[in-house]
């Protein structure tokens, strides 16, 4: 039996969305009068909950209509582009150097039929022991996922990684006992996601190489 165990976030992580998901965002907060976000202002400001992300985008408190203009603009637009996002460059190494060693699975706050139609479409199921992405109702915490997550894989948290792009995931994963390692590719910027204290990596390679050398 496989000692260690992999956790990993998708969007942003596994998969290669942070430009578009910040298009979206960008071209939807011009909709509502606010011009000139950057790329620096998507990941200088991502937090949790989003509205406070779109409350410090816009600089101001967003009104009802204006977070349902962000919400459904980025479900609609990516919704209509996420078969044609890539993977990481280095997603399959990553996932390959890491098989032999630890049992892997994947957890994401996205819904879980796109999940499931995303994993499919790119090939990746035979890698992960459970995917699970959101279902059901209500707004669960990636803390209280993660603990559902663990259950149903009959393993201990403190036996666990995880792989992920945010701040969020780190505070999620380490009240766990759930040691985390986090990649600049997604939307959160290096210095917050160093702030942490947890290691902060450029690449899923080099993600996987600190877990190999220090399981």
């Amino acid at each position: 039996m496989k000692q260690s165990h992999v956790i990993w976030d998708w969007n942003g992580t596994l998969l290669d969305d942070f430009a578009i998901t910040a298009r979206i965002t960008i071209d939807a907060l011009g909709d509502l009068g606010r011009p000139g976000v950057t790329e620096d202002d998507i990941r200088g400001h991502y937090q949790r909950p989003l509205t406070h992300y779109f409350n410090a985008l816009l600089g101001r408190a967003a009104q009802s209509h204006e977070l349902k203009h962000l919400g459904d603009s980025y479900l609609t637009r990516y919704e209509a582009l996420m078969r044609d996002l890539p993977l990481a460059a280095d997603a399959i190494h990553a996932l390959e150097a890491i098989a032999p060693f630890a049992s892997q699975s994947l957890l994401s706050m996205a819904p879980h039929p796109q999940i499931a139609l995303l994993i499919e479409h790119h090939r990746l199921g035979e890698h992960f022991g459970l995917i699970q992405g959101f279902a059901g109702i209500g707004h669960p915490s990636k803390r209280e996922s993660l603990i559902l997550h663990c259950k149903t894989l009959r393993i201990a948290a403190d036996r666990c990684w995880m792989i992920g792009d945010t701040v969020d995931d780190f505070e999620a994963a380490n009240p766990l006992g759930i040691r985390t390692v986090l990649v600049t590719t997604g939307m959160q910027a290096r210095v917050d996601l160093a702030a942490t204290g947890a290691p902060v990596v450029d690449t899923l390679a080099a993600a996987a190489q600190f877990i190999l050398e220090t399981r």
